[in-house]
């Protein structure tokens, strides 16, 4: 009986030693594996990071070209405004007279003919037919804006919207001074229509010229007229 006691304890230390083994090694084997997944997870992680700071980055710059182009668009649309804004302020400023304007166009000269053939069946109607008068220049004009004439002078006085051309007595005034014979009339504007409208029969030149008004037109590939002063 002696016997038996010691052997029971032995077997059941033997026991005992075997499943606190068999637990280690379960541990330690578990322990592995979840190292061994963790340090999978940590670098799917750490890749899954830097492919969305590429795409970020990348996005970002996508963006930032968007925001230039969008930008360079809008100066262009601004140059070519202001571009247009240019041209407007300098169409207005000829036309108010307020600039030196330069280009092809036209001189024509009228002039009161102080040797008419009275026996002319125009002239001899109306002494005062062979004298440039007021309605003349008026009607000249008018024609020479529309054939398309940028700018107009008369005598070296610019023409424009708000200007007068009266005349009191035997003398023409234009904006209230005196004017007189003869009449350098200038247009700029393209040569070949002003000439072609101012020299067709039945226009205001040619019914001058029949009762006796001295005339003349001709083309001029430099045209100057001042501004107002």
């Amino acid at each position: 009986m002696k016997k038996i006691k010691p052997a029971i304890t032995l077997g059941i230390l033997a026991m005992v030693l075997t499943i606190g083994i068999s637990v280690q090694l379960k541990t330690i084997t578990a322990a592995d594996i979840s190292g061994t997944i963790q340090l999978t997870d940590s670098n799917l992680k750490k890749s899954v990071l830097q492919w969305k700071s590429r795409y970020e980055e990348s996005n970002q710059k996508l963006k930032d070209t968007d925001k230039q182009l969008i930008d360079l668009r809008n100066n262009v649309a601004n140059l070519q405004s202001d571009e247009q804004t240019k041209q407007k302020i300098q169409k207005y400023q000829t036309i108010l007279g307020m600039t030196d304007v330069q280009g092809e166009g036209v001189i024509i000269t009228v002039a009161d003919n102080d040797k008419v053939d009275l026996g002319n069946s125009f002239s001899s109607i109306n002494s005062s037919s062979y004298i440039v008068h007021d309605g003349n220049l008026v009607a000249i004009i008018n024609e020479l804006k529309s054939a398309g004439a940028e700018a107009i002078s008369i005598n070296g006085k610019r023409i424009v919207s708000s200007t007068s051309i009266t005349c009191a007595g035997n003398v023409i005034q234009i904006n209230g001074e005196k004017v007189g014979s003869p009449f350098q009339i200038k247009a700029i504007g393209s040569k070949d229509l002003l000439y072609g409208e101012l020299s067709k029969n039945g226009g205001t030149l040619y019914k001058l010229k029949e009762y006796g008004v001295l005339t003349n037109i001709k083309k001029v590939d430099n045209v100057s007229i001042s501004k107002n002063i």
